[in-house]
Parts: C-alpha cells; structure tokens; sequence
C-alpha cells in the first residue's frame, strides 16, 4: 500500500470479511519504547498486504485504520496479538471484537511444545517462513525493522499475516474437535 487511497480501498475490501489477520512491524519488542514501521494483513490464504508507516502519512493512516479495528463485528487474528495491540493502543486505535491468537491456540493443543510462527508454519503448513535474522541479522550488529529495505520487509511483513491466518485456519478445527 502506497498511499491513503489504496489504504482506504483495502480497509473497505478487509471490511467485508467476517475475519482477517494483522500483524506489526516494529523497531523493538518493548511495546512501550518501541515505533510502528508497518502493518500487514490477510484475509485470504496467499493473499497479504503490507504497509509501510513513515513520514506525514503515518497519522493519516492511523485515522483509516482506527474504524476497521474498532469494528466489534470483524474477528481479528494475530500470532501473539497481544503485542500488536498493544502498540496499537499507542497510536489511540482500540482493537475491539473477537480476537485469536495462533500462539495461544497451538498453547491450547500442544503446551509442552513451542509456539512460535515458524515452528508452527513448519510443523502444520510444511513451510519454512522468511527468518527474521535473515533481515535485521543478530547480536551487537542486529539492525531494527526500520533500517532495512522497504522490499524485503513487504515480503517478510505480508508472509507474516498470511502464514499465520493459514496456520488460524489449520488450527481451529482442531480445537473444535477436541472441544476446546
């Protein structure tokens, strides 16, 4: 998403399904001290979409997005979603209605193992996720989200949205089958 129009459009497209899947992007996990470099979305397996966060178009988009999130009537999915409503909280956009997390549903069938996005994605999608290191790198010379290129975070970032709504989708029947 490049601009406000093409946010507005795609805030009317997620707003006609029951439920979609959102994800940050930030330049730390310290949800206090930490800045929003972008969003992505999914509503539909293989389809996602990222937006970038910088410059005047910041607060502008913050105003499109406050009313998709605050809809009470659209599930919203996240993978430790917690977090990103957290750092949504800082920018005054309250996320209202259901909410799933992937994290918490795996916790649910699986305690004992581990719950992230890419030993999920591997253990029941059968795909190997773009590893964060591979962008901001690790230890003393790790680069936050916000020093890396734009093209590579749109990847990671849309992969991000995607794989977890697939891994939400892969996810619940199970927990419905055991009653949960």
């Amino acid at each position: 998403i490049h601009n406000t129009r093409e946010l507005q459009e795609l805030v009317g497209h997620l707003s006609s399904f029951a439920e979609f899947c959102f994800d940050t992007e930030t330049t730390g996990l310290d949800h206090n001290t930490c800045r929003i470099v972008g969003m992505s979305f999914a509503a539909e397996p293989f389809k996602a979409w990222y937006i970038p966060f910088c410059g005047a178009s910041s607060d502008d988009y913050v105003n499109i997005l406050r009313p998709l999130f605050e809809n009470e009537a659209i599930t919203k999915i996240g993978q430790n979603i917690k977090f990103d409503i957290m750092v949504l909280a800082k920018l005054g956009i309250e996320v209202r209605g259901k909410k799933i997390d992937t994290m918490l549903l795996h916790y649910l069938l699986d305690s004992e193992s581990r719950h992230n996005m890419d030993f999920l994605a591997e253990r029941y999608l059968r795909y190997s996720p773009i590893r964060i290191e591979t962008l901001i790198g690790k230890g003393a010379r790790q680069l936050t989200m916000d020093q890396v290129n734009i093209e590579a975070v749109k990847e990671y970032a849309a992969e991000d949205a995607d794989i977890t709504l697939q891994l939400k989708n892969a996810l619940w029947p199970e927990l419905e089958k055991q009653g949960l």
